[in-house]
């Protein structure tokens, strides 16, 4: 089997009601996807993070990538990833050029599956068959006052969702506290409540915050500084008995790896979109699960970057919980026909083969870039 065509397709949602998280605006959730053809006539499907930056990402493809994997053996995953990863070395190892290796790696494992007849996670050595998840929301948007907040992490419970996430660092620290203590409150005592800073905060403004979660027993406090600043996440997670909890945004094993050593977190996040696909996600875990930590999926674009994220997890015994993004996200709920079963706080796994991803062409069209 060869490869013989690497194509992008490029999406864009505009949602009602832009969100904010504690770093930015999110005016609009972009999915950069890519299909990688074979001459035996079996596709792949993968996503890229895509945030802003969907026209970057076709060029990287067409130009970088999509000549490494020309005539090369899909089922070759490994050799392929690292030949993906050498040769942009020097201007690649993060960022985008990671992003489009990601999906160009989760296409692959896509192919594997249909080649197998079997879903990726069971290839991969399943060790569940569906994840726990937890509602991730809570998001800053104009006209959203404390109310609505509370209204809405009260919905997820009704959902059946045993834990919940919401945004801080957007506002004040005391609109933050105030926040906080507003869900805890809505949710009651049996329900977990975690807090997601996104980096936005200095060490000083998260260490005042992680203070005020320790009283409300909060369930992890996530990025909450910058990920380039090991040094304070150590600092940070020495000082608190809070769990600290991170980081996507350092990405692969390489990346990750001083983090998990030097207990700079408590809990470890990847996401197969951003950290170099399934094959490079799950590395990251393996080795999280190798110091004794916990690892948590992130999810929070299309259908693809679900399926992908759970198809990893699903491999990992350390994985606890899932994070399940529900905001406003059509790509996320109608891109694919095979729909992913959640129910009472639980994602339950695609049984198709590969990541289990049929693109509904209707709504590719109608979001099409």
């Amino acid at each position: 089997m060869k490869i013989t065509d690497v194509k992008p397709v490029k999406l864009k949602f505009f949602p009602k009601r832009p969100p904010r998280d504690g770093l930015a605006g999110i005016p609009s959730r972009d999915v950069f996807l890519v299909e990688v053809y074979t001459d035996e006539g079996i596709t792949g499907i993968g996503e890229s993070f895509a945030l802003g930056s969907l026209e970057s990402l076709e060029a990287i493809v067409e130009e970088t990538l999509k000549p490494l994997v020309l005539n090369e053996d899909p089922l070759l995953i490994e050799k392929l990833w690292n030949k993906m990863y050498k040769q942009t070395f020097r201007y690649g190892r993060r960022g985008i050029v990671l992003a489009a290796i990601s999906a160009i790696d989760i296409a692959l494992w896509d192919i594997m599956g249909k080649v197998a007849q079997k879903p990726v996670y069971k290839l991969l050595g399943a060790a569940h068959n569906k994840l726990k998840a937890y509602a991730s929301g809570g998001y800053y948007m104009d006209g959203k006052g404390l109310e609505e907040l509370a209204d809405e992490v009260r919905q997820y419970k009704d959902m059946g969702f045993s834990a919940v996430k919401i945004k801080v660092g957007g506002a004040s620290l005391e609109e933050d506290i105030e926040r906080v203590e507003t869900a805890r409150k809505a949710l009651g005592p049996n329900i977990k409540l975690a807090i997601d800073a996104n980096n936005a905060w200095d060490f000083n403004t998260a260490l005042k915050m992680a203070r005020v979660c320790e009283k409300l027993d909060i369930f992890f406090f996530e990025e909450p500084i910058s990920s380039d600043d090991i040094h304070d996440s150590i600092r940070l997670a020495d000082a608190t008995d809070v769990p600290i909890a991170g980081y996507e945004t350092e990405l692969t094993r390489f990346g990750i790896k001083e983090f998990i050593t030097r207990n700079a977190v408590d809990i470890v996040q990847a996401d197969a979109i951003w950290t170099g696909g399934i094959s490079e996600a799950r590395k990251v875990g393996i080795l999280a699960g190798t110091w004794g930590k916990p690892i948590i999926p992130h999810f929070s674009a299309s259908a693809v970057s679900l399926a992908a994220n759970l198809h990893f997890g699903a491999s990992l015994a350390n994985v606890e919980y899932f994070e399940y993004t529900l905001d406003e996200n059509p790509l996320r709920d109608e891109l694919s026909l095979i729909k992913i079963q959640v129910k009472d706080g639980y994602i339950y796994l695609p049984d198709k083969p590969g990541i289990g991803v049929e693109l509904n062409q209707d709504i590719v069209k109608k979001y099409s870039v």
